[in-house]
């Protein structure tokens, strides 16, 4: 593949994930309304989630293996059409019921098209991996910016949310049109590919390489950092009602928060060519806790923004960080290893999003942020331990 094919690639790629980023923040500052409508304890709310999240770890990991194997197209062409049908189902009606089966298919869907894409551009850009997810996740965030905003919007002008989701699914039908017909049919699996360059795609990818410590170390990471972190995404405009905040303004305050997790994002592209990953990961965590410690127990609402802002810096690379380290210990796996950790990642909403609920419907709104802080020291453990194996290893080669 020619440069000019691979940055159009990427291009797609990018479009792909600001939509990816504005429709998955779409819902989550709508769950109090949501929640009311259908007449639903926050508990319940949690448990729907909680079903989602274990369809999304299957299918990442079924994702990843399949991405060494078959065309790329054809699994974001499928992860697109669940998120249609998805936001197509919400918008003609929605009860408990309704809101489970979108649940799936919208995890179902963001899984196959997150998996595939970090897998298929860790094989296509080999060589600048990091800065590659980082721009890949500036472009989630810069969608994730937007979500909250169209909401507030929405609310402020009394717009009826339920049109807003036949708006989506109007935009992922072009979508999967448009994509269809840009993108390349590409076959990973064979041989004579169009990528014209070394096998990036084996025929049988090796579980073995699950078996690293710094793979496992990784899942760990994202496991409790992204299910605590995303955690609190969902359940930030519900926290802000125990501060008497509305949901109308603090969708504004979450898309400040996703804001400045771009500025985070480009921030760390500048240091990634400069120092190693785990250094700007080690650190970055811990600053970013401190942050999160100040936003936990202080009772000034300013204070707690500004710490809500600079928390979202230090933690932002986390995830693409993460995956790059994981994925750049065995390149020909990469599909295999980006299915396992990022898995792991939605796993962490398995277990955080009904603790959420039932934290906030048995005990109060205030303690939401609580499971968060638990979530990333319980995270920061793992990375202290995945710091000492790389730093190990490069003592080793470069006695």
């Amino acid at each position: 593949m020619n440069k000019k094919t691979k940055r159009q690639t990427l291009i797609i790629f990018y479009y792909i994930f600001v939509l990816f980023g504005l429709s998955l923040l779409i819902i989550d500052p709508l769950i109090p309304i949501i929640a009311e409508e259908m007449d639903v304890g926050f508990d319940r709310i949690g448990i729907a989630l909680f079903i989602g999240s274990i369809a999304a770890f299957i299918v990442n990991f079924i994702a990843g293996r399949l991405s060494d194997r078959v065309d790329i197209k054809k699994l974001i062409l499928l992860g697109l059409f669940f998120l249609f049908l998805g936001f197509a189902l919400f918008g003609i009606y929605y009860n408990f019921i309704i809101f489970i089966i979108v649940t799936i298919l919208l995890r179902v869907g963001f899984s196959i098209i997150d998996t595939s894409v970090h897998s298929f551009s860790s094989k296509l850009f080999k060589k600048d991996v990091s800065r590659v997810f980082l721009k890949l996740d500036i472009a989630w965030y810069a969608g994730a910016v937007m979500g909250p905003l169209t909401i507030s919007a929405i609310l402020y002008f009394e717009f009826l949310p339920k049109y807003v989701f036949f708006i989506f699914a109007f935009i992922y039908f072009v979508f999967i049109a448009i994509f269809y017909k840009i993108c390349p049919r590409r076959e990973t699996g064979n041989n004579d590919s169009p990528l014209n360059e070394d096998i990036l795609y084996p025929h049988k990818s090796s579980l073995r390489v699950l078996k690293d410590p710094a793979v496992i170390m990784a899942s760990l990471i994202l496991f409790l950092f992204m299910g605590s972190i995303m955690g609190l995404s969902t359940w930030m405009t519900t926290y802000f009602l125990s501060l008497g905040i509305k949901v109308a303004y603090s969708s504004a305050i979450l898309s400040l928060y996703w804001l400045f997790s771009i500025i985070g994002m480009i921030i760390t592209t500048r240091f990634v060519t400069k120092y190693k990953e785990i250094n700007i990961l080690f650190y970055s965590c811990i600053a970013g806790i401190i942050c999160l410690t100040v936003f936990s127990f202080t009772s000034f609402v300013y204070l707690k923004i500004a710490a809500l802002a600079l928390q979202a810096i230090f933690f932002a690379a986390v995830f693409p960080l993460v995956n790059a380290i994981a994925a750049n210990r065995y390149s020909k796996n990469s599909g295999t290893i980006l299915g396992f950790t990022i898995a792991f990642a939605f796993a962490g909403s398995i277990v955080f999003q009904p603790l959420y609920g039932y934290i906030t419907e048995y005990f109060g709104k205030e303690y939401i942020v609580f499971v968060t802080l638990a979530g990333t020291l319980a995270g920061f453990i793992f990375v202290s331990i995945l710091f000492k194996i790389l730093k190990k290893e490069h003592t080793r080669r470069s006695a």
